[in-house]
């Protein structure tokens, strides 16, 4: 008997339910903070976008000359099926575990084990190319199961100058050591987007006198561009073509009478060209750089310190944040709690909460808490530092690894 094959086209019978089966997919190599040679792979869509990304299934970035591990998990497949992989053009993206048309062996054990494929990025040149791992099922050019877009991104090294301030004969508890460590793990963040910032060799003492408060910027009912207290210590010295950042003891906000509840501020040059000085009422003009508090878990402040640096590159929050109103009419909060969210360094919030929010469009739960990048030291549950490479029409700066990388090479951190 034949078969009419349009009884299963769901655009023919809307009522035919389709179902994707996965037999492999690809996955980050680790758990926890974000590790430089194990990156996040951004996996929003399946379908191939217009301007890249040409995998059928996930990207994953690297900078050039370095080595990377993705993992691969046999979802609907048996741990023994022989699983082969090759790579389209290896002059932009080698194979280096397994070789070149070799299988995942998931019994193999020691540093390069069984079901994870090494990728160096071997492109060369001043542009980011891209190539596809493809993974087959039974030989080297067997039935292709799955497929990882591989982005290769020349190097981008973003100088920093970092500052120590005494505000009102109060200084910051952060030493040149505390200073180094948060930037190697900056780098870690954005390495998939091929850009590094410099370890800093010195930290600059800075002293301001004058303040509201011993130690501590204050912030007031002004937008935080036009803050006087703030807008200083950011014209303290500030180094010429240089990510410039300053440390001090505390914010404390009026608003809320709370303090420390901010971690982080930083602006871009758009933000400075923005908001000029007015010689008239003694505001100093806003300026580029970023602004951090103390704190003494330093994985929260490096995190934060990528967050921060992701504005000064030109990056809003994660789909602008879309938080709703209280109405009236009230309007759901769209603080985009689905997990993609939640893995972007772009988060509304450093830390996610795993109960409440039944009002959410995508309400919190335990479920959506475990994004894989573990907790802080208080036990709170980090939030994600993926950099988003899929150019995705409807989320707003989705190509994030893209924006940072223009504006990098633009010195939209630097000051004016």
């Amino acid at each position: 008997m034949a078969f009419d094959i349009q009884l299963t086209n769901p655009i023919l019978h809307p009522n035919v339910v389709p179902h994707r089966i996965v037999p492999v997919k690809f996955a980050r190599a680790v758990t926890g903070f974000a590790d430089l040679d194990a990156p996040d792979l951004d996996d929003r869509g399946f379908t191939i976008p217009q301007d890249f990304c040409t995998a059928h299934g996930p990207v994953v970035g690297v900078t050039q000359t370095k080595t990377i591990r993705v993992r691969v998990i046999r979802d609907r497949i048996d741990a023994a099926a022989p699983i082969f992989v090759s790579v389209d053009d290896a002059s932009i993206a080698a194979l280096e575990h397994p070789a070149p048309g070799g299988f995942l062996d998931p019994a193999r054990v020691g540093e390069r084990n069984g079901d994870s494929i090494y990728i160096n990025g071997a492109a060369t040149g001043s542009s980011s190319q891209e190539t596809k791992i493809k993974l087959h099922f039974g030989a080297a050019d067997g039935p292709v199961l799955a497929e990882l877009a591989v982005r290769v991104f020349p190097e981008v090294v973003i100088n920093v100058a970092a500052h120590s301030v005494s505000i009102n004969g109060t200084g910051s508890t952060m030493t040149l050591a505390n200073v180094q460590q948060i930037f190697r793990r900056i780098n870690r963040i954005y390495a998939p987007a091929g850009i590094r910032f410099s370890i800093p060799s010195t930290l600059r003492a800075e002293t301001v006198t004058g303040f509201a408060r011993a130690g501590t910027i204050t912030l007031t009912g002004v937008a935080d561009q036009q803050n006087v207290e703030l807008q200083t210590v950011l014209r303290q010295n500030s180094v010429a073509g240089r990510l410039n950042a300053y440390f001090f003891a505390h914010y404390f906000d009026t608003v809320t009478n709370l303090q420390d509840q901010v971690l982080g501020i930083a602006f871009s040059r758009d933000d400075a060209n923005a908001n000029p000085p007015v010689a008239a009422s003694g505001f100093p003009g806003c300026q580029a750089g970023i602004t951090f508090r103390d704190t003494v878990d330093l994985r929260e402040a490096a995190h934060t310190a990528a967050h921060e640096i992701g504005h000064s590159l030109q990056l809003q929050h994660y789909d602008n944040g879309q938080q709703g109103s209280a109405g009236p009419p009230a309007t759901p909060s769209r603080v985009r709690n689905d997990i993609w969210a939640h893995r972007d360094l772009m988060h509304n919030f450093v830390n996610l909460i795993s109960s409440g929010g039944g009002t959410d469009v995508f309400p919190n739960s335990a479920a959506r808490a475990q994004i894989g990048y573990g907790n802080y030291s208080d036990g709170r549950i980090m939030a994600g530092q993926l950099l988003g490479i899929k150019k995705i029409a409807k989320i707003r700066q989705s190509d994030q690894a893209n924006r940072t990388r223009r504006a990098a090479r633009n010195r939209s951190f630097a000051p004016v």
